[in-house]
């Protein structure tokens, strides 16, 4: 499954931002999310499916080229969305994947992040089974 349908299985509606590893020296960035659920419906809706759901669970990029954030100085931790996977054409093997998150401080002022994630490839892992790739 190629990264553009991938994130299309992904289901972060309500769920929020807990940490962000950047791992620059094995190319990795490790969003994680208090519950990942997968969409597995033929309607591409979530429909409640939770048989799949992976709490405290882990969006890893690997490839990672480059990372932006948008506004700085704000650290996302609170809803986030994954909004697209867009090949890039003049590198055939590297995606821009734009994720949309908030920031929001002790006094519930919000700011929307907007990061850009350029890397090859994306999967989930589960903190309850480690090392295993989930990709499909």
């Amino acid at each position: 499954m190629n990264p553009k349908e991938f994130i299309n299985t992904i289901y972060l509606g309500d769920r929020f931002c807990k940490s962000i590893l950047i791992d620059g020296y094995n190319e990795r960035v490790k969003i994680q999310i208090n519950t990942i659920s997968r969409i597995r419906s033929e309607s591409g809706n979530w429909e409640y499916y939770n048989d799949e759901n992976i709490e405290d669970g882990l969006i890893v990029f690997t490839g990672v080229k480059s990372i932006l954030l948008e506004p700085q100085g704000f650290i996302p931790n609170d809803e986030i969305e994954l909004v697209s996977a867009e090949l890039i054409e003049d590198d055939e093997e590297s995606f821009i994947f734009n994720i949309s998150a908030a920031s929001c401080d002790q006094q519930g002022r919000c700011t929307r992040v907007e990061m850009k994630i350029i890397a090859e490839a994306i999967h989930l892992e589960d903190p309850t089974r480690q090392g295993v790739e989930i990709n499909e």
